[in-house]
């Protein structure tokens, strides 16, 4: 008979499906995570109770055992393996960080504890994987491992068993004193094992899925896609920081001041600054990043908003010094006290306003606010960008745009003077 312990996965290249063929794929065969623990509960109830069950709770009994102990061994095979192969994988095996640009704990929304607490972006019911275990599941097999070896749960189903034949509960054998503390931990094993088999299919949520799935109807390519660092580079694929602001500016100018029209279409102006604002407001959810999220020289692409040759003397025109140094409290400020969705549509409402000349309204209290908070994004993001760009190594993958002649720019700033004026 093989053995499955000294056997290798057959293609290199599904190392994950590999490592867990030795159970758990076998435990969770035709069932759910909310199935699996409601077969969970029935059985510690079982076991805790002298209740009389038919012939078929008895047989449903027993193959949720059988399920725990293919699930339990299935653990220990990946681990198992993991180890052997010198197996790691940049989805489980990364160091996080702390986001550096978290929205500031004063300026935080109601709702911010439930958006971003670390269990928010999977679907089920979990409750009992800590931040850590979330991040790596495998975190989660070696502190269920901790607690007993591999014979020792084995050992423990066992007498399980026995009680369910006997029709005895567990007090009575006195061979788990402590069974809602077993209950816990192997329900924590299988939202591990769920994460896991995520993972194996290439299903795995980064931590702020849910804020684009939910919050904002949006979908990601990719799991690095989701990176609002990367949302930062994508924003300015076709368009760079000068023609955005000069837009803004635009479609905020005075009433009194004749249309001089965009640089872009109106709608690839609305999506440009949909994007802006859910950028700006994604940077500042989710109080952990993939390390790699935050390096350099991990993109495959930077795009940098301003021309390379202005680099080196280029200022935000709305941050002050002491706001640059401190962007999170910048953005976390910009965003205080303001509904996000609420912000999308009074800019799209602005838009619209434009592009009927009739229902071009002057500029009020919230319209400038409007204004200065979108300008103000837009230099906080296009810092980040040219820090990025500034801190790569990698002497490529960096794309910067064209210059705009110097004429077009000064005309742009007395446009602004005039709307400042007003």
């Amino acid at each position: 008979m093989e053995n499955v312990y000294i056997k290798n996965p057959q293609f290199e290249s599904e190392p994950q499906c590999y490592l867990l063929e030795g159970g758990i794929y076998q435990a969770f065969e035709c069932e759910s995570f909310d199935s699996f623990r409601e077969r969970l509960w029935k059985l510690f109830m079982a076991l805790t109770s002298r209740s009389q069950t038919t012939d078929e709770e008895q047989r449903q009994l027993q193959i949720t055992l059988d399920k725990l102990i293919l699930m339990v061994k299935g653990c220990h095979y990946f681990l198992h393996h993991k180890k052997r192969l010198n197996y790691e994988e940049e989805w489980i095996d990364v160091k996080w960080l702390k986001n550096p640009y978290r929205c500031l704990k004063k300026y935080r929304h109601r709702d911010d504890e439930k958006l971003n607490h670390h269990l928010a972006h999977f679907d089920y019911g979990f409750t009992q994987l800590s931040r850590a275990e979330v991040q790596n599941f495998t975190e989660a097999f070696k502190s269920f491992f901790s607690l007993m070896d591999l014979s020792s749960w084995l050992n423990l189903f066992d007498d399980y068993k026995q009680c369910l034949f006997e029709n005895e509960s567990l007090f009575e054998w006195s061979v788990d004193d402590t069974p809602l503390k077993t209950y816990a931990q192997l329900l924590k094993l299988i939202e591990a094992c769920i994460i896991a088999v995520h993972w194996a299919d290439i299903d795995y949520p980064p931590p702020n899925a849910h804020l684009y799935l939910s919050f904002f109807n949006m979908t990601y390519e990719s799991y690095r896609d989701a990176n609002p660092i990367e949302m930062c580079s994508m924003l300015f694929f076709d368009v760079s920081y000068d023609e955005l602001r000069r837009d803004i500016l635009e479609l905020y100018a005075g009433c009194h001041e004749p249309q001089q029209g965009f640089t872009m279409k109106p709608n690839d102006l609305r999506f440009n600054l949909r994007w802006l604002i859910q950028t700006g407001w994604l940077l500042l959810q989710t109080n952990y990043f993939p390390e790699d999220w935050l390096s350099p020289d991990r993109f495959n692409w930077l795009i940098c908003p301003i021309p390379e040759s202005e680099i080196k003397y280029w200022r935000p025109k709305n941050l002050s010094v002491k706001q640059r140094e401190k962007l999170a409290k910048t953005l976390s400020k910009v965003y205080f006290d303001v509904e996000v969705h609420d912000l999308l549509c009074a800019v799209e409402n602005r838009l619209i306003c434009y592009m009927n000349e009739k229902d071009r309204a002057c500029l009020d209290i919230e319209n400038l606010k409007t204004r200065d908070r979108l300008l103000k994004i837009l230099d906080v993001v296009t810092v980040i960008l040219i820090d990025f760009c500034q801190r790569r190594t990698r002497t490529d993958g960096i794309k910067y745009p064209k210059g705009i002649p110097a004429q077009e720019i000064v005309d742009n700033q007395k446009v602004e003077n005039k709307t400042k004026n007003r």
